[in-house]
């Protein structure tokens, strides 16, 4: 569905306000862009927070183990309908753990609801494009 200007303009100021506050590691901020019914799906194995509280607890995690995080969004694709938002996009992300740095390509996905006054996420979905798996391929190989 083609989504007016504003409304892309208003979804990307919210992307730019999250990147901007996972690269301050500051969680207040983060929480305070999602609905309170929140879910989402990180990349680990137990990482999936249902509520803004089990955000929370996930982010007090990621920060706590990491020295600097910062994440880099391309190649965004944003679609809407209403009061109903939807976001695809690859993410770069970098952190520090124990003094080495790494870099990470990530897939997000996202929902996020207009509700008269901001965009909230309600949904999102982190991963990792399967290892082992050639370009043109559809399924992973040993």
């Amino acid at each position: 569905m083609r989504v007016s200007e504003q409304t892309r303009e208003q979804i990307m100021a919210v992307l730019r306000r999250m990147t901007d506050a996972m690269g301050r590691k500051d969680i207040e901020s983060l929480v305070s862009l999602t609905d309170p019914e929140f879910r989402a799906f990180g990349t680990g194995a137990d990482e999936k927070a249902i509520g803004r509280e089990a955000y929370r607890r996930h982010l007090e995690r990621d920060f706590a183990q990491a020295e600097t995080v910062a994440l880099d969004l391309s190649d965004v694709h944003i679609g809407a309908e209403g009061t109903v938002a939807w976001v695809m996009a690859d993410m770069t992300y970098r952190f520090v753990v124990d003094g080495i740095g790494e870099t990470r390509d990530v897939r997000m996905t996202a929902v996020l609801r207009g509700t008269g006054h901001a965009w909230v996420f309600t949904q999102a979905h982190y991963s990792f494009p399967a290892g082992g798996q050639e370009e043109g391929r559809s399924y992973p190989t040993n």
